[in-house]
This record gives C-alpha cells, sequence and structure tokens, in this order.
C-alpha cells in the first residue's frame, strides 16, 4: 500500500508541474507546448521503472496520511502478575468481547490486483483498437487516383519527407485517418476520396502528424493514462496533448499555403463524421466537437505563434524534466510504526495485583476515534489548497478579459440582448469578445426566429461565419433549420442556391442530401465568409 501510495503522490506531482508550465507557455506555439505535454506523459511512463533502477532516498510518511493508510498501532498493555483463581475469572469477558467483534481481513496483495486490473483492462482496449487498424489496412485498396497522388507528392516534397506513405482507400470508416512509424498508412474514406478540390489539405493534416511522429506520441498517452487510471490529471494532461497534437498540424497545413478559411470549414465538416472508437489508435482530421471551436478560432487568427520547436527549446525542456523526475522517481515514502509516546516516555512501575473487576478496563482496546483526532488538522490545508487553485484560475480568467478589451458594459449589453440566455459568464465574454460577437451581432440572430440555447451557439455560429442575411436566404430558398443546423451547413460551404438546385430536382431537402450534394460537386465553392464582418446585423 505505501509503494501504490508513493507512486500516487509522485504522479500527481509529475502531471500537475506539466499542466502549471502548459497554462505559463500559452504565448508559445503548438509545437513547442505539444513538446511540454508529452514530456511530462514520458515521465509518467518512465516513473515506475525508474523508481526501481535508482537508488532510493528515503522520507517518513507524514503522520496524516499514516492514520488514513494504516491500521491503528495496539494500545500497549503492561503485564500484570495475576493468580490463577484470577486467570480464570478474567478469561471469559476477554472471550465474549471477542466473539461480539467479529473481524474481516482483505487477502494478501489485493491492492496490488485492484491496481493491476485497469491497467490491464486499459491496455487491452488499445491493442483491440490497432487489431482493428490491422484489419482495416487489410481490407483496404490502393488509390490510384491522379489527383491524391500529386497531392501527396507535393506534401511530401514540401515537408522534406524521403519515406514512402501508404495511400489506401475504405468504405468502413466516415473520415480520414493515419498511423504507422516505419510504413505510416493514410486511410481516406470514400466521402473524402470525392472532395478531390480538397486532397491537398486533408492529405497535409495527415503528413502532419506522420512527420511529427504523432502515432507514437498518442500510444505514449494510453500508456500513461492506462499506468495512472488512478490520476485526474494523468487523463487531463492526455487530453490536452491530444489537442495540442491537432493543433500543431493545423499550423504544419497553414504553412504549406492552404487557405486558412477552407481548411476551417474542412474541420467543420469532418469533425461532424469523426470515426470516434478509431482514435483510440490512430489520428484523425478533427478529434471531436469539443475541441472544434478552439481550433477554428486558432486556424483563423493570424496573429497566433506557428513555428516549430526549436532544438535549443527541445533541449532545454528535456533536460529540466530529467533533473526533475529523477530525484522524485528515487524519493520512497515509510510508513513508520506510530507509537504512543507517553507510554514510551514513562516506564512503568511494579504496582501492586489488581482486582478482578479493573482487570477487563486494563485490557481494553483503544478508542477508534484516535486516528480521526489525528487527521482532523488536514482539513483546513486541503480546504486553502482548494481555494488557491479557484484564485488562480479567476486570476487567468481576469487577466485575458483584460487582454482581450472586456469590460463591464460589454457584459451587461451581451445580457440584455439575450436575457433568456442568463448571465454571462466572464469566460463566455472572452470567447466571444475574441471571436468578435457583438450584442447587435446576438439581436440580429435572434429577430431571424433561431431559438439560441447558450452562449456556445453564438461562438459557434461566429466562428463558422453565420449571419442573418446567411440564415434568412437559407430559410428563404426552402430549408428552415435550428443554429446547431445552421452552423453546419456554414461550415460545409452550403448556400440558398444549393438548397433552391435540390428542391428543383424534386429531392428532399435535409442535412444528408444537402451534405451529400455539396461533396459530389466540382468547382469553386462557395461560401460566407468566415472572418468576422465590420456589421455583422447584414
Amino acid at each position: 500500500m505505501t509503494a501504490l501510495l508513493g507512486l500516487v503522490l509522485k504522479s500527481l506531482v509529475i502531471a500537475g508541474i506539466t499542466l502549471l508550465l502548459l497554462r505559463l507557455t500559452r504565448s508559445r506555439s503548438a509545437a513547442e507546448r505539444s513538446l511540454i505535454a508529452h514530456l511530462g506523459l514520458a515521465g509518467l511512463v518512465i516513473l515506475p521503472v525508474a523508481t526501481f533502477m535508482l537508488p532510493s532516498l528515503s522520507l517518513p510518511l507524514p503522520e496524516v496520511l499514516q492514520s488514513r493508510f494504516e491500521a491503528p498501532a495496539a494500545t500497549n498493555v503492561v503485564p500484570q502478575p495475576v493468580t490463577p483463581r484470577e486467570t480464570t475469572v478474567a478469561a471469559a469477558p476477554q472471550a465474549s468481547t471477542a466473539s461480539e467483534q467479529p473481524s474481516f481481513t482483505l487477502p494478501q496483495g489485493w491492492e496490488r490486483f485492484a491496481y493491476a486490473l485497469p491497467v490491464v483492462a486499459l491496455l487491452m482496449l488499445t491493442i483491440i483498437a490497432l487489431l482493428r487498424l490491422v484489419r482495416l489496412r487489410a481490407g483496404a485498396e490502393v488509390l490510384v487516383d491522379p489527383v491524391w497522388l500529386s497531392a501527396l507528392a507535393h506534401a511530401q516534397r514540401r515537408m522534406g519527407m524521403k519515406s514512402g506513405t501508404a495511400l489506401l482507400v475504405s468504405d468502413a470508416l466516415p473520415s480520414p485517418i493515419s498511423w504507422g512509424l516505419a510504413r505510416p498508412t493514410i486511410l481516406l474514406s470514400a466521402d473524402a476520396l470525392a472532395a478531390t478540390d480538397e486532397a491537398e489539405a486533408i492529405i497535409a493534416h495527415e503528413l502532419a502528424h506522420v512527420s511529427a511522429l504523432d502515432w507514437a506520441k498518442l500510444m505514449l498517452a494510453r500508456i500513461a493514462t492506462a499506468i495512472h487510471w488512478f490520476n485526474p490529471l494523468a487523463w487531463r494532461l492526455a487530453r490536452e496533448a491530444h489537442q495540442l497534437r491537432e493543433e500543431a498540424a493545423d499550423d504544419a497545413v497553414l504553412a504549406a499555403n492552404i487557405d486558412a478559411p477552407d481548411y476551417a470549414q474542412l474541420l467543420v465538416r469532418v469533425a461532424r463524421h469523426e470515426a470516434r472508437g478509431l482514435l483510440i489508435g490512430a489520428h484523425g482530421v478533427a478529434p471531436g466537437k469539443g475541441s472544434l471551436k478552439r481550433r477554428v478560432g486558432r486556424v483563423l487568427d493570424a496573429t497566433l505563434p506557428r513555428g516549430r520547436a526549436q532544438g535549443s527549446w527541445i533541449a532545454g525542456f528535456g533536460a529540466g524534466m530529467l533533473v526533475m523526475a529523477a530525484p522524485l522517481a528515487a524519493l520512497t515514502v515509510d510508513a513508520t510504526e506510530r507509537r504512543d509516546d507517553t507510554t514510551a516516555a514513562t516506564p512503568p512501575a511494579t504496582p501492586a495485583p489488581p482486582s478482578v473487576a479493573a482487570r477487563p478496563a486494563a485490557i481494553e482496546p483503544a478508542s477508534p476515534a484516535a486516528p480521526l483526532a489525528a487527521a482532523t488538522p488536514a482539513a483546513p490545508q486541503d480546504h486553502r489548497e482548494a481555494r488557491d487553485d479557484r484564485k488562480h484560475n479567476e486570476l487567468d480568467t481576469i487577466i485575458g478579459a483584460k487582454a482581450l478589451g472586456v469590460t463591464g458594459d460589454y457584459i451587461a449589453e451581451l445580457r440584455q440582448a439575450a436575457p433568456q440566455l442568463g448571465p454571462v459568464s466572464l469566460d463566455d465574454a472572452n470567447g466571444m469578445r475574441a471571436l468578435g460577437v457583438t450584442p447587435e451581432y446576438i439581436r440580429a440572430l435572434l429577430s431571424t426566429g433561431l431559438r439560441i440555447r447558450s452562449y456556445d451557439d453564438v461562438m459557434g455560429a461566429r466562428a463558422v461565419g453565420v449571419n442573418p442575411a446567411y440564415v434568412r436566404s437559407i430559410i428563404a430558398a426552402g430549408y428552415h433549420g435550428d443554429i446547431d443546423d445552421y452552423i453546419a451547413l456554414a461550415g460545409m460551404g452550403v448556400t440558398a442556391d444549393d438548397v433552391r438546385r435540390l428542391r428543383a430536382a424534386g429531392t428532399s431537402v435535409d442535412m444528408d442530401s444537402l451534405a451529400l450534394s455539396k461533396t459530389l460537386r466540382r468547382g469553386p465553392r462557395p461560401h460566407p465568409d468566415p472572418r468576422p464582418a465590420p456589421d455583422p446585423d447584414n
């Protein structure tokens, strides 16, 4: 139990410090922050091995933790000389006490099995996902389309890649994925194969993952979360590392001269068909809808740094992580036996033989309230730490509001524009300010008859360029939907002309038919401008 407790404490320290570094380096590029995240994950994976290999540095376990994880020591009873008759009489109360208090003992080593079972289960899930990729590759066909092969050759030349990459196509998945190291594989879906005008963007994104060895980093995160399944900070670090890998790939695509608005629309469209199960063992175009708003905002923000991690950055943080992790791995926590100081300090005198009536009281067990009383002083410290975390988060939000120019008047005007949405949090105000949302824009959206459920709907609409004129044009063409439908349509580049064309052909107008029509259509793709317009009312 002590060894597992030490692993818990060490993993919390490593994951916590890595997350803190990511927060402090928010102004750096996604590639540089991704390096920090994956160094932290590597430290979590190496931690159990280094603990056994490095020489140990003992540290006593705090008394508060000992009281929580160990059974209280037995009370020292001074042996008293008794006569044979007294022994016979005193044995009866002891026997009855033992029979009235049955005890339950867990099997020896139970904590090891309790720790190992989730580890094995999580690793098995990853192995099953990898076997599914092998089966998908075996059933896929080699792509011979000259458009896609040309896009692959151009992207490899721009990224300086000399090793071959297998380009396959399969009907068994809804969106493109990539995996592998020695012989990387890009597997396209049938829907993506039809969008030849987006070939360069899709191939460039997947090759960015391949060139950065992101598949190995993905496996590193899976192993780290399996070993430290009990650590919520490890899971949070793995999610942030996944997000940063995708953002670094986005930066590499934009560096290859791919149009940012077109690429943002590609992310929105593919996220609707993401193969969630395959993300355990491979990278897709978008990790999930939860990260879509953040990624689209980064793609459309031309002021962000998008450079790669330089050698000095890699060496500096690698050395810093080694200096931090090595002594931490060598540290061991010892649980020493707790003794009663008063009993040890005062040697027992030789008293007179006690009476028979007083004998059961001399062997009475210690009160169970003792360990609870020892653990009580830790509660105020826990509360203080929780308050400190909340203060740091609030301070970060306030600093962000100051940088974006969020004022009290701005928040009040947003609240007045849509009182049905409730109070405006400072985080929501920061997000809307960053996307250029104004109170007039919210009123104009509501004037179209749309039912907006939250400020997230407003930010999603603004991110892909949904404005009142676009909504009214789609409604006038014959399609009525909710706010999510218009966000998806704008992301796919669907216009009112597309709706009229389907109606003229006698086809039912719904989301699936509009998406299929836009995917199969060739030529330039008209779409609303996703960049903030000077006047969002029009």
